[in-house]
């Protein structure tokens, strides 16, 4: 996964958040768009897109049910934990998933945001090619013991990187349709309300969900939150793609390392080269 684009109509909120309290710091400013990541500035997070006439989209409407930061270990999860908290940030809940854990919070302009570490892959277990995700209580207390020496450091680690995105869609079989056959990924587990998707066997690069936004309407671009989502594949894989979707209203080759694509709910992602 490469980096997240939310559109901001009150960027100055959203920068104070991410910088002060995340930790981020900004990479780069090129006219509207602000990208902000890590300290170590090697992988960009997020891009803010300043629109001051985007509107609050509605309720039921698609778009991002939140975007998911994954950091290296347990004691960095335990950081951003003490780290977020000492800044005086909310959290919305916590979750054990049996293949990570995980923190859940929203940014001021109402984005979710999870962040998590992961269990490693020889802890996950499988039935009949589904991974097992389940969604328990998140040991507090165990994670506060593992903080270590990293329990004074900033909230996201150096080496944080977007492990998934998780959407809100309109109709679940349709945007099934579209990410497993249309773009390639993995089906790794099916809820009937949610299902998630990847590549290479991870639990999960994208997930979706229809619980608040069933039948609602699509995405726009004049809306507040996700602008799109980058996802980064080899050359080969970006040439093989543009051509099955060339001619298509779905899809917009940029260059040619960059392709635009619009799923059923009009979600854009960006398929770039590394």
């Amino acid at each position: 996964m490469g980096a997240i684009c939310l559109r901001s109509k009150n960027l100055d909120s959203l920068l104070s958040f991410y910088r002060e309290d995340m930790g981020l710091k900004t990479i780069r400013t090129e006219g509207d768009y602000t990208t902000l990541g890590t300290e170590s500035g090697t992988h960009p997070l997020l891009i803010l897109h300043h629109d001051e006439r985007a509107s609050t989209p509605p309720p039921n409407g698609t778009g991002l049910y939140h975007y998911a930061l994954l950091v290296p270990d347990r004691s960095a999860l335990a950081a951003a934990y003490l780290g977020l908290g000492r800044k005086g940030v909310v959290f919305d809940g916590y979750a054990d998933h049996q293949v990570s854990e995980a923190l859940y919070l929203t940014d001021p302009e109402g984005n979710g945001i999870e962040i998590y570490r992961d269990r490693p892959r020889d802890e996950w277990k499988f039935d009949e090619g589904q991974v097992e995700m389940t969604t328990q209580p998140l040991d507090l207390d165990s994670l506060i013991q593992d903080s270590g020496s990293r329990g004074q450091q900033k909230a996201i680690a150096d080496k944080a990187l977007i492990g998934h995105v998780h959407l809100k869609v309109t109709d679940l079989q349709s945007s099934l349709v579209f990410y497993r056959d249309g773009l390639g990924f993995e089906l790794m587990r099916y809820l009937g309300s949610a299902a998630f998707l990847s590549a290479g066997g991870y639990h999960h690069h994208i997930g979706m969900n229809t619980w608040e936004s069933l039948n609602g309407p699509p995405s726009r671009k004049t809306f507040v939150g996700l602008e799109y989502f980058e996802v980064v594949i080899s050359e080969s894989d970006l040439s093989e793609l543009s051509s099955r979707l060339n001619g298509s209203p779905i899809a917009q080759m940029l260059d040619p390392k960059q392709l635009f694509v619009s799923d059923p709910d009009e979600i854009s992602l960006l398929f770039k080269t590394a």
